[in-house]
């Protein structure tokens, strides 16, 4: 095996291993019981708990356009297949969380996940843009 697809094999093994990482903290904090309250919680409780989709997915879509550039060329595939994956799991982890104590599954959830992975796939598309470059590989 040459020198460089080796260190490329191991690149994204790392890669790989950094996403499933995220997505098991992704997963534990679903796991995590719901607390039933008696009133109603507060606008920051919202912010947080909504806060934290949106981060949460922003970081495991970067992750993901990160794998994906060493498969891909054009920024709008390796986006899309990015962008695809990540739904999916915001879709799985809101089906998980349905079986959970005090949690539930949302589709309103999905839509504050999918503003997180707009918002990193927007963020990759305008850094490459104002770079003038259609490879990734400047970039991380």
């Amino acid at each position: 095996m040459k020198k460089n697809n080796f260190i490329k094999c191991h690149v994204c093994s790392l890669n790989l291993l950094l996403i499933f990482l995220w997505m098991g903290v992704i997963f534990y904090f679903s796991s995590l019981e719901g607390r039933i309250y008696a009133s109603k919680p507060s606008f920051w409780f919202y912010v947080e708990r909504k806060g934290a989709h949106i981060g949460e997915y922003f970081i495991l879509m970067l992750l993901f356009i990160n794998l994906f550039k060493n498969y891909f060329s054009q920024k709008s595939k390796i986006i899309l297949w990015a962008g695809g994956l990540v739904l999916l799991y915001a879709f799985s982890d809101e089906y998980h969380q349905s079986f959970v104590f005090g949690r539930e599954g949302k589709i309103s959830d999905v839509g504050f996940d999918l503003i997180g992975i707009t918002l990193a796939g927007l963020l990759i598309w305008f850094i490459l843009k104002s770079k003038k470059t259609s490879k990734l590989k400047n970039i991380f």
